[in-house]
């Protein structure tokens, strides 16, 4: 029939189906790919906001330890074991292993107990430092019932124990925790004079003190 043949030129003008099957077929594809590429776009500058900033040379620190705004200027490799030590005169933390194995330079960051050792100093910015030099004293702390308890020897792991019973006992407040809870509350810290009965009978004495307290 002539209506078949591509050079009849009968019939109403305008675009065939096929032509309009064709473009809508390319406009819903372009629609797919334009909507995946933003997509992909928004992805990419979401990585790059949250890709860690390079820091090099020497950088401004300002760090909230025991309640106080201290600003120094470190490398940014330096742990805050060093900046704590060497660069805001705060000695409660111990270097010991420095491998992040004994639990000497204990430290208290957002209330979890951290080995200072390997923790970046530059990685505690806004976050809250507590460190032995702060803790109470009285009849119901930690320090006292360590004191009381004979819960040291050579001393070099002691604030290490401190901090962490602290941080132990403070995030489970009003309760009396059993031995075997205490021994998992203190795992990760090493005493090499072997005082861990000491230290154990301490924890569970602050942990009664606080308690009443």
């Amino acid at each position: 029939m002539t209506e078949h043949d591509p050079k009849y030129q009968g019939g109403p003008s305008g675009p065939s189906r096929r032509d309009f099957l064709r473009g809508s077929g390319l406009a819903a594809a372009s629609a797919v790919l334009t909507a995946q590429a933003t997509t992909a776009i928004e992805e990419a500058e979401a990585a790059e906001a949250a890709e860690p900033k390079v820091l090099t040379g020497e950088v401004k620190l300002t760090l909230q330890v025991n309640g106080e705004a201290k600003t120094c200027t470190v490398e940014p490799r330096s742990t805050l074991l060093d900046t704590l030590r060497n660069r805001l005169d705060v000695t409660g933390p111990k270097r010991v292993c420095d491998r992040a194995s004994c639990g000497a330079c204990t430290a208290i960051v957002d209330g979890a107990p951290v080995y200072s050792c390997t923790t970046l100093a530059v990685s505690c910015q806004g976050k809250t430092i507590e460190t032995l030099e702060s803790f109470d004293t009285g009849e119901a702390s930690v320090a006292h019932a360590f004191h009381q308890n004979d819960a040291l020897m050579c001393g070099y792991c002691t604030p290490g124990f401190v901090t962490a019973c602290k941080a132990y006992l403070d995030k489970n407040k009003g309760a009396e925790p059993t031995l075997e809870e205490i021994k998992r509350g203190l795992d990760g810290n090493i005493c090499r004079c072997g005082t861990y009965i000491g230290v154990f009978q301490a924890a569970l004495a602050a942990a009664k003190a606080m308690k009443g307290a």
